[in-house]
C-alpha cells in the first residue's frame, strides 16, 4: 500500500507563476502515473484519484497536507491501469479505472468494493468518461480501434462505435459532449471523429440498458453497432492525437507537435466558398472532413504522445504538461498564458492534469510516480 505522507516541501517561487507547490506524495510502486481526476461533487475536503501500475489511489486535499484515503489495488499484478474516471450513484462516489486487460472496473468508493466490471473490448482501455448528463453511462477507449457505450449501474454494453468508418489504429481519448447528444474519439490514426449519442437507435439502446437489461427470453442484450460517425477529420493534426475534449461546439486537440489546436468541424465550408475557390481546391477533398481552425497554444516540450492536457468544469482554462515536468495553463478564448509551474522533484514527463471543481487547484501525474499539487493565485 502506498505510504501515507504529508506534503513535501513545495517548489521555490521563483520557479512559478501564477500559482504554487502545495504539496507532492508519490506512490511507493514507482511506475509511472497515467491518470489523474478530482471528484467533481461538493466535498469538504478535495478529493483526487490516481492510477498507476495496478493501484488506484485516493487523496484527500486539506490545509497543505495530501492525506492517502483509499487504495484499490488489482488482483492481477500484470495489469496497468491508464485512466480513471468518477461518477456517483445515488450521491455515493463511484471511480472507473482500466488500463491494460481492457476491462473498465467500478469501485464504490464509499462501501469500498468492487461494484462491477465491464467485460467486452478486446485490449487495452487507453481512455474513459462518463456522459454529461445519465451518470450511469460511461464511454471507453480501447486499443482495440472500438468505442463502447456501458451502462455501468446495470453492466450491459449498449453500442460499439467502429467499424467500416470507424478507427483504423488504437484509440486514445474519448470525450462526451456537455449536452450528451454527441461524443468525439481520437487516435493513432491522427484522426478525431464525431459520434451521435442521440441517434434513435442509439438512444433506444440506452433506454432499454435501463428498464430491460436482460431480456425475458434470457438472449443477451442487444448490442447497437454503429460504423458510421456523424463527422471524422484527419486535417488538424499529422500525427496521433492523444486528447481531444469538448469546448462548447469547437473542440480542443493535441498530437506531438508541441501545440494545442482548437477548432470547429465545418462540413458546410465548400458550400460557402465562391466558384473561384472552390475550383481551386483538391478535388479529392471530401467536404465533411473540412475544420475551421480557430487558433493554436504553443506547448513546448510536448513531443511525445500519451500527455494529456486537463480542462475546468467550465472549459475556459486549459491546463498541460510536458516530458520536462513543467506545465502551464491558458484561457482558452483569449490564449493569454494565465500560469507557468513546475518542480524541481518532478522529473518526468507528465502524463495528464486535472482541475479541481473550483479550479483553485491543479494536479498533475507522470512518469516519476508521483502526485503534484498546485494553488492558483485568485
Amino acid at each position: 500500500m502506498p505510504k501515507k505522507k504529508r506534503a513535501e516541501s513545495p517548489a521555490p517561487e521563483d520557479l512559478c507563476e501564477g500559482g504554487k507547490c502545495i504539496g507532492v506524495v508519490f506512490e511507493d510502486h514507482r511506475q509511472p502515473v497515467y491518470a489523474v481526476a478530482f471528484w467533481p461533487g461538493a466535498s469538504d475536503e478535495p478529493m483526487v484519484a490516481v492510477c498507476g501500475s495496478n493501484r488506484a489511489s485516493v487523496y484527500a486535499i486539506a490545509e497543505g497536507d495530501i492525506e492517502l484515503r483509499q487504495v484499490y489495488v488489482d488482483n492481477d499484478r500484470d495489469e496497468s491501469f491508464f485512466c480513471c474516471a468518477w461518477s456517483r450513484r445515488a450521491d455515493a462516489p463511484l471511480l472507473c479505472v482500466a488500463g491494460t486487460r481492457g476491462i473498465a472496473k467500478i469501485v464504490d468508493c464509499a462501501d469500498g468494493r468492487l461494484d462491477c466490471a465491464l467485460v467486452g473490448h478486446g485490449n487495452a482501455i487507453n481512455d474513459c468518461c462518463f456522459h454529461a448528463v445519465d451518470e450511469s453511462l460511461l464511454l471507453t477507449a480501447s486499443k482495440d480501434e472500438s468505442i463502447r457505450l456501458w451502462n455501468a449501474r446495470t453492466c450491459v454494453c449498449i453500442a460499439v462505435f467502429a467499424g467500416d468508418r470507424g478507427h483504423r489504429d488504437e484509440v486514445l481519448a474519448v470525450d462526451c459532449h456537455q449536452s450528451g447528444s454527441c461524443c468525439l474519439s481520437s487516435g493513432m490514426d491522427n484522426t478525431i471523429k464525431l459520434w451521435q449519442l442521440d441517434a434513435e437507435h442509439v438512444a433506444k439502446a440506452c433506454e432499454r440498458s435501463h428498464t430491460n437489461p436482460q431480456p425475458a427470453n434470457h438472449r443477451p442484450f442487444e448490442t447497437v453497432f454503429e460504423q458510421f460517425p456523424a463527422f471524422s477529420t484527419s486535417r488538424v493534426h499529422a500525427n496521433y492525437v492523444d486528447c481531444a475534449r469538448w469546448v462548447g461546439s469547437l473542440i480542443l486537440s493535441k498530437s506531438t507537435a508541441e501545440r494545442l489546436c482548437l477548432w470547429s468541424p465545418d462540413p458546410q465550408r465548400n458550400e460557402r466558398l465562391p466558384a473561384p475557390l472552390l475550383s481551386e481546391t483538391n478535388d479529392d477533398s471530401e467536404p465533411k472532413d473540412d475544420v475551421l481552425i480557430v487558433h493554436e497554444l504553443d506547448l513546448p516540450g510536448a513531443d511525445i504522445w500519451f500527455l494529456r492536457f486537463g480542462m475546468c468544469s467550465s472549459r475556459q482554462y486549459v491546463c498541460a504538461g510536458n516530458t520536462s515536468g513543467d506545465l502551464v495553463i491558458y484561457d482558452v478564448d483569449s490564449t493569454e498564458q494565465k500560469a507557468s509551474l513546475t518542480h524541481p522533484k518532478m522529473r518526468g514527463a507528465v502524463r495528464q492534469c486535472a482541475f479541481s471543481p473550483d479550479s483553485s487547484l491543479v494536479a498533475c501525474v507522470g512518469d516519476d510516480a508521483g502526485l503534484f499539487v498546485y494553488e492558483l493565485d485568485k
